[in-house]
């Protein structure tokens, strides 16, 4: 049996296309396989499209963190130029109140 990928990646939303472009970087044949038609089609399509880092474990604010910088740096970190323009990333405030129902804040900012 000949081996045609190095990694299957289930699912093409953002979560698995990413894995698959930085995968692809390393020099990875990947396979994305989805059970909907076309990428972004799944849940990542209800997303509101904000970066956050503020989650209630340590490891979910991490991974924010870092996208945050790709996302400043998009065309960069893509390594492409567009014509049409590229994704704009507008940096927006937060503010989060520390209430009786999100008490796990005080575990990641500690």
């Amino acid at each position: 049996m000949t081996k045609q990928y190095d990694a299957v990646i289930i699912g093409s939303g953002i979560m698995g296309c990413s894995i698959a472009f930085e995968l692809a970087k390393k020099g990875w044949k990947t396979l994305n396989v989805d059970k909907l038609a076309a990428s972004g089609a799944g849940s990542t399509v209800n997303s509101c499209a904000i970066i956050r880092v503020h989650y209630s474990t340590l490891e979910g604010t991490a991974v924010a963190y870092e996208a945050y910088h790709y996302w400043d740096k998009w065309k960069d970190y893509l390594g492409v130029e567009d014509d049409r323009g590229m994704a704009k990333f507008m940096k927006q405030g937060v503010l989060v109140f520390k209430t009786k129902g999100n008490d796990e804040l005080q575990k990641v900012i500690t």
